[in-house]
C-alpha cells in the first residue's frame, strides 16, 4: 500500500472527556504542535485509549500506521511500551519505516534492566526521546546509544513577572494537582498541611486537591476529605492547557510523590507558569527539573515532617517564597514548544525521508 501520511502517531488522548492523566496530556500536546506544523491531513492518529474492548480494530489501525506513514511516532507508558514496541518491531520488518519513541515517564530504565530482550528492538528505532539527561544517561549507560532529549512543554498563559506579588496575608492556599491516587503523595499532602496548622496554632493553611481521582482510590480519597473538611477540598480537574488560570492565586504546590514511573511531571511546568514555588520529594529524576531552594523545596519521600516544614518555612520566609516564584517564572521558558521541540523537529525532518 502507497504512503498516504506523513507522520502516524500512536498514543493515549483519553476517552473523548476531560484530559487529566500525564500520559494523555503530553500525548495530546506534543500531536498538537505536530498537526500545527504539518498540517492534520499529514498524520494518522491511533487513540490506544479502551484498545481492549476493541483489539482487532486496535491491531489493524497499529499496523496501518506502518503501511501508509513515513514515519511512527509512538506515545507508550509501561504497559503500553510492552504492547506496540514488539508489535511494530515484527511488522516493520516489512516495511522499513522510521520509528520514534517518545518515551512517556522515567519507568523505561528499570523496565530494561529486568527485560533486557527489549534492548534488541529499540535499537533498531531512529530515535527515542526521554524528558531529562539522567534519564537519558541511565538509558545509554543499559546500552542505548539514539537518545534524545524531549523535555515537557505547555503553551500557556505565563504570568508576568510583575504580577508576583510578596504574599503577606496569613491565610494561605496551597495545592496539588496531579492523578489522586496513593504513590503521589496525596495522604502524606494532607498530613503535612494538618501538621502545619497545628504548629500556626489555628488554620491557616487551607489545601485544594485538583486532578483526576484513580478508581481504587476513591474511597479513601473520600475518606480524607471528611476527615479533613475544615482544611481540605476537592478542586476538580483543571484543563490542561488554562492550569495558569486557577493555579496563580495559589502559595505553595506540594508535590509529595513517590510513584515509581515518575519522569518529568507536567504539574512543574504548570508550576512555573503560575509563579508558584512547589514542595516536592527527592525522588526519581525530581531533582533535576525542581532545583532545591531555586524552584521550591525538596524533602525526602515519605517524610510528612519535612514536608510540613518546609511548608512552615515558605510560611514564614514570604520573599523567599517570592523570590522561588520569580525564578520559575524565568525557567518557565525553558519549556515553551518552539525550544523543546527544536531537536525533535531536526531530526525527524533530516532523515531519508523528508517531510
Amino acid at each position: 500500500m502507497a504512503v498516504k501520511y506523513k507522520i502516524g502517531i500512536w498514543g493515549q488522548f483519553g476517552d473523548g472527556g476531560p484530559i487529566a492523566d500525564g500520559q494523555a496530556v503530553r500525548t495530546t500536546i506534543i500531536t498538537n504542535e505536530l498537526i500545527a506544523r504539518y498540517g492534520k491531513q499529514n498524520l494518522y492518529i491511533v487513540n490506544t485509549n479502551g484498545w481492549k474492548r476493541k483489539p482487532f480494530r486496535f491491531l489493524y489501525c497499529t499496523i496501518k500506521l506502518l503501511r501508509q506513514c513515513q514515519k511512527v511516532v509512538i506515545f507508550p507508558a509501561d504497559n503500553g511500551f510492552k504492547i506496540v514496541v514488539p508489535l511494530l518491531s515484527f511488522f516493520n520488518k516489512f516495511h522499513n519505516r522510521e520509528l520514534y519513541d517518545v518515551v512517556i515517564g522515567g519507568y523505561l530504565p528499570d523496565l530494561l534492566r529486568y527485560k533486557p530482550h527489549y534492548l534488541k528492538m529499540l535499537k533498531k528505532y531512529d530515535a527515542l526521546f526521554v524528558q531529562t539527561l539522567n534519564l537519558k544517561k541511565d538509558l545509554e549507560d543499559i546500552g542505548l546509544n539514539n537518545i534524545f532529549i524531549l523535555s515537557n512543554l505547555k503553551r500557556l498563559n505565563t504570568l508576568q513577572l510583575c504580577d508576583i506579588k510578596i504574599n503577606n496575608d496569613p491565610y494561605i492556599r496551597v495545592c496539588t494537582m496531579s492523578r489522586i491516587n496513593d504513590s503521589k503523595g496525596i495522604k502524606d499532602a494532607f498530613t503535612a498541611v494538618k501538621l502545619a496548622n497545628e504548629v500556626l496554632g489555628s488554620v491557616y493553611i487551607h489545601l485544594d486537591v485538583f486532578g483526576m481521582v484513580a478508581p481504587e482510590y476513591k474511597e479513601q480519597f473520600k475518606r480524607l476529605l471528611s476527615d479533613n473538611s475544615d482544611f481540605a477540598s476537592y478542586g476538580g480537574v483543571i484543563k490542561y492547557d488554562k492550569t495558569v488560570e486557577t493555579l496563580k492565586d495559589y502559595f505553595v504546590m506540594l508535590f509529595p510523590t513517590y510513584y515509581y514511573g515518575e519522569g518529568f511531571p507536567g504539574n512543574v511546568v504548570d508550576a512555573y507558569n503560575s509563579g508558584l514555588p512547589m514542595i516536592a520529594t527527592d525522588w526519581k529524576y525530581n531533582k533535576e527539573v525542581i532545583k532545591d531552594e531555586r524552584n521550591g523545596i525538596l524533602v525526602k519521600p515519605h517524610s510528612t515532617k519535612q514536608l510540613s516544614d518546609a511548608l512552615l518555612m515558605l510560611y514564614r520566609n514570604r520573599e523567599f517564597a517570592y523570590k522561588i516564584a520569580t525564578n520559575n517564572i524565568e525557567d518557565s521558558n525553558y519549556y515553551k514548544p518552539n525550544i523543546v521541540l527544536k531537536e525533535f523537529y531536526e531530526l525527524i525532518e533530516k532523515k531519508y525521508h523528508s517531510i
